[in-house]
């Protein structure tokens, strides 16, 4: 029966979804989006205007009022009561000074009620050393205070001296620029910071909102909000902006973890700039109503993707699901996976076609694992094989030297560690020992060397952790280490060679290091035996070669031997095994 062609549609599920949901959803977003910019551009815009404006006005009316007051003390430097008794005082008759101070006393209180911003205004004058002022009639000069306010001020940056949070316009005649010695008289106004302060705070009736008033060079600011940490923060803010160059403006910026609108304008009569901010969260009311509409039409559109969510869940990604699961057991080397699919859509040919495709790679897998490990066991066998113990010829010719002289407990043990070692090399079909065993028999195989070698070489075994003890390792592997540092690495050592034998175990693996201290190996024979190790042709070699590979076949290519130099000057062989490796030999 001729089999009936898969046939792919024009257009397939999943884009007819994907569209659909497109025209749906997008118009409802572009709406709200435009509706709620747009309310909020126009709300930002007459805030800001309405910030500037206001900033401005009061701004002006301080202005005004600062210069009024300063124009009237500076006309008291021509004034002539002042002018006899600053430099004729010694002279005048008592009843005339007197007149003089009360005519001055009168002058002062009608310039504090010129003004609700002057606190007190006084006249210092030296030679009297007496001072008038509207609050305390006549009284000693404060010499402190004298000669804190007789210092001549920048009146181009600003028009104010500070001294003890107080703030003062003076006119000392004459200034300490243009002559050396103490002023004659000094006219000073006392600024009313409070009422300032009042001012400000009248400034915004929304009671999140405030102003400061800071000096050019922050040498004093005035807060009509009383919040410290807030002032500090506008201080900071306003130098930033004078510094740029800017004189006034309107700007979004966050002071702590709110964000508010600040407005400022520089006065240079004042040497001074006043800020003024409003939280954003209070003044965007406004757009509450396009907020709404906003989240309502966010809410239908949630409602219809999830309808729409779900639909492409059942027709799309429950079956794509159920085929990634599929994929991702076999990544993981499940081959027994069989998907279904009851309906005739693009995915029942995806499923046909993976059925098919885990069939096939089942039959190859079988086919070449089959090849593969045929080819394993028989190099292994290959290999272990070519462990060959020659040194057992040198061992008879020492039993034959101790018995010759007669020495029968040497004897006796010299055949008991040479029993051991033909004990544990002639077992039939056991490819693999416990480390333990493999351990305890290096060590035999360096007690039957001692009998050669006691003279002039000394081997040290570290100990086993408990841990370590049952783990399965290929056979005769760290004894063709140890021989061939004694052939090869101590062969020409006449007195203090030494072999050291250590196991580490590390986070992923367990390191068994053989270390000699021979004078022998040069850094050509070091590189050429790492090249050895490298090398994938057979070599027929019963030494490092040999245990290299076999620890490969049994633990995979990332393991098996590392040379380099000891740090006793000869050569050091590390056995690299997976620690993870804790099964129980099942051959010994």
């Amino acid at each position: 029966m001729k089999r009936k062609r898969f046939r792919r549609p024009k257009m397939n599920i999943y884009l007819r979804l994907v569209f659909t949901l497109f025209i749906i959803v997008a118009p409802l977003y572009t709406v709200s989006l435009l509706l709620n910019g747009s309310g909020e551009a126009a709300v930002k815009s007459e805030i800001s205007n309405s910030m500037l404006a206001k900033v401005h006005f009061y701004l002006g009316l301080l202005e005004l009022d600062i210069s009024k007051i300063a124009k009237l003390g500076r006309e008291y430097i021509a004034d002539d009561d002042i002018g006899k008794l600053s430099v004729a005082a010694h002279v005048m008759p008592d009843y005339e000074k007197t007149r003089a101070m009360l005519r001055l006393q009168k002058q002062l209180l009608l310039l504090k009620a010129s003004s609700s911003y002057i606190a007190n205004a006084s006249i210092h004058i030296s030679m009297l050393d007496r001072t008038i002022s509207a609050n305390n009639m006549v009284d000693r000069i404060p010499m402190e205070e004298f000669e804190a306010l007789s210092v001549s001020s920048n009146r181009f940056n600003s028009p104010f001296i500070t001294w003890r949070n107080r703030m003062f316009i003076t006119y000392p005649y004459p200034e300490y620029a243009l002559s050396d010695r103490k002023p004659a008289f000094l006219v000073d106004i006392e600024i009313d910071r409070k009422e300032i302060e009042q001012v400000l705070r009248q400034m915004h009736d929304n009671k999140m909102g405030g102003s400061l008033l800071v000096d050019t060079d922050l040498q004093w600011s005035i807060s009509g909000s009383g919040d410290r940490n807030k002032d500090r923060a506008l201080t900071d803010w306003v130098k930033g902006k004078l510094s740029a160059g800017l004189s006034q403006g309107v700007e979004s910026a966050k002071i702590g973890n709110e964000s508010y609108f600040i407005s400022f304008e520089h006065s240079r009569v004042l040497g001074a700039a006043l800020v003024a901010y409003l939280p954003e969260n209070s003044v965007m009311a406004p757009l509450d109503k396009h907020r709404l509409w906003f989240w309502l039409l966010s809410g239908i559109s949630a409602i219809l993707i999830a309808f729409f969510s779900y639909v492409i869940y059942r027709l799309i990604h429950r079956p794509l699901r159920t085929l990634v699961r599929a994929f991702r057991a076999v990544e993981h080397g499940d081959f027994n996976q069989t998907v279904r699919y009851r309906f005739k859509d693009e995915f029942s040919y995806l499923y046909f076609q993976f059925n098919a495709m885990v069939e096939r790679i089942r039959v190859l897998i079988h086919e070449v694992y089959e090849q593969q490990y045929r080819a394993q066991v028989s190099e292994f066998r290959q290999l272990q094989s070519q462990i060959n113990p020659h040194f057992l010829y040198n061992s008879f010719f020492t039993l034959s030297r101790i018995a010759k002289n007669e020495d029968y407990e040497n004897v006796t043990r010299f055949t008991r560690y040479l029993g051991e070692y033909f004990q544990f090399i002639t077992r039939d079909g056991a490819g693999e020992v416990t480390l333990e065993t493999e351990w305890n028999f290096a060590k035999t195989f360096v007690d039957i060397q001692s009998f050669r070698f006691s003279t002039r070489i000394e081997a040290r075994f570290g100990a086993i952790p408990e841990a370590c003890g049952n783990m399965a390792i290929p056979r005769l592997v760290i004894q063709p280490i140890i021989e061939n540092a004694y052939n090869h690495g101590l062969a020409n050592k006449k007195k203090d060679g030494l072999i050291e034998v250590a196991l580490r175990r590390q986070e992923r693996h367990i390191s068994i290091s053989v270390e000699d201290n021979g004078e022998e190996l040069t850094d050509d024979k070091l590189s050429e035996l790492q090249a050895q190790l490298l090398s994938k042709s057979p070599l027929e070699t019963t030494g490092l070669v040999n245990v290299h590979r076999r620890l490969q076949i049994r633990f995979g290519e990332q393991f098996g031997l590392r040379l380099t130099r000891s740090r006793l000057g000869g050569l050091k062989a590390e056995i690299i095994i997976p620690a993870e490796e804790q099964t129980t030999c099942t051959d010994c």
